[in-house]
Parts: structure tokens; sequence; C-alpha cells
């Protein structure tokens, strides 16, 4: 009669047939999850970066230790000089990390196309601010349109998950069709559907109303917006859906 195998033989038997075969569940779940994804930024050059309708970079974007993406602030009156991406995009989850300084005002736009005067004028915009700090034109605090992940002056963040000025935060842009989200460090700030009768009512009565090629782009570029402040971004990545 066939002996039974000891406990010690089994876990011996175990351990190789795991070594030598399978690839563990965990493993598995974690290789699909980088799958697909496509870093914007390698920490080191400005590569696969262009300034807005051809505008010179050298020494407004710049790139700093430990992989960082930095707009430098300029001197009060100078050009606007936006980043975009070589690439145009469609549909896409665009992940990313931003920080800023008090004051600051800034954002990503996505379906950005050349031509006009800024990118705003086209593509669509996530919200980057210092909510607490931030003064307009007039010497105001912003309405809650305007705040840190809402869709810029049309859908208002549902809440305000911004870290302290000088934290980085974690931003998410969520790109399928018309259909849009927005989130801010793991929670969804805003969502909302482009060319929907509601949408189309908020544009109608915002200043968006004369921009006629706003939000016209079915495909276009990802853009990082110079409003005169200091802005840092890091660990920028796509996957396109």
């Amino acid at each position: 009669m066939r002996k039974p195998l000891s406990l010690l033989t089994l876990l011996i038997t175990l351990v190789i047939a795991t070594g030598c075969g399978e690839t563990p569940p965990e493993a598995e779940v974690s290789n699909k999850s980088t799958e697909g994804w496509v870093s914007l930024f390698d920490g080191k050059s400005l590569d696969g970066w262009k300034g807005y309708n051809g505008a010179g970079i050298e020494g407004i974007w710049t790139v700093e230790e430990g992989g960082v993406l930095h707009l430098a602030g300029q001197p009060e009156g100078s050009e606007y000089v936006n980043l975009i991406t070589e690439a145009q995009f469609t549909d896409f989850d665009l992940r990313f990390e931003w920080k800023v300084e008090a004051g600051t005002n800034s954002g990503v736009m996505f379906r950005v196309g050349e031509g006009p005067k800024h990118p705003y004028l086209t593509g669509p915009e996530y919200q980057i601010l210092d909510n607490a700090g931030f003064r307009n034109n007039k010497g105001e605090p912003v309405g809650i349109n305007e705040q840190s992940a809402s869709h810029y002056a049309i859908e208002p963040a549902v809440s305000d998950e911004t870290r302290p000025v000088g934290e980085w935060n974690e931003g998410r842009i969520l790109v399928q069709g018309n259909k849009v989200e927005y989130w801010l460090n793991g929670v969804k700030t805003a969502a909302y559907e482009m060319h929907s009768p509601k949408w189309k009512e908020q544009v109608a009565n915002s200043k968006f109303s004369k921009w006629k090629d706003y939000a016209t782009l079915g495909k276009g570029h990802i853009g990082l917006q110079d409003h005169g402040h200091r802005v840092w971004f890091r660990n920028l990545k796509i996957k396109e859906l």
C-alpha cells in the first residue's frame, strides 16, 4: 500500500509547483493594472511636449529633480506660454499629480486644437487652483464653479478635496465620448455630458457662449495652462480607451 505524503512533503511540493508554474492571482491583477498606460512625461526632458501655437517653452517650462515638470513664474504682463502634448487623444483615462503655491491658478485641458489664441477656447478645462488664496482681477475669491477639479465655469466641484498648498494632489480626467468625469484625491468631483441639453444651457449662460470653437473637437491635445503662476506636475500618464 502507498504511504500518504507527510505534511512537510506536501508543503515542499506546493512551493516547487508555485515557483515553476503559475503566476499568483495577485500578480496577475498587478500586471493588468499597468496594461495600456503610457507615460506623458519621462521625468527628464520635455520630449513629447511643445508650446501651444508654436510658442517657445525654454526656461518657462522646466524639468526639476525628482521627475517634476515645473512652470516657472514670469514677469507680470508676459505672454502666457501654454504647454500641450504633441500627440492627440480622443477617449482616455488621464492621471496626474499637481501642486501649487499660494494664489496659483492653472488647469489641465483636453481635446485642444491649435489656432485660436488660447487653448481653453477649444479644450474643456479641469481647474487647478489655490481655492482659499486665489483672487480674481477684482480682488475677490472665485465661486465654486471655478474651484479645483471643477469643469471650469460650467460644472461646480461637489466638494473641495484639495490638500494644503504645497502638497501634491492626485488628479484624474476620464473621457468617453461626450461623457466626462473629474476626480481629485480619489473623489469624483464633477461629471457632465458635453452637448447634452443641460450642458448646452450651461454654456449658453456663461462666457463660453461667445467661443464658437469651444468643445467642438472630437480629438485633440492635452494642455497644461500658464495663467501667470507657478505650478508643478508629475506622474502624468494616460490610457486610451
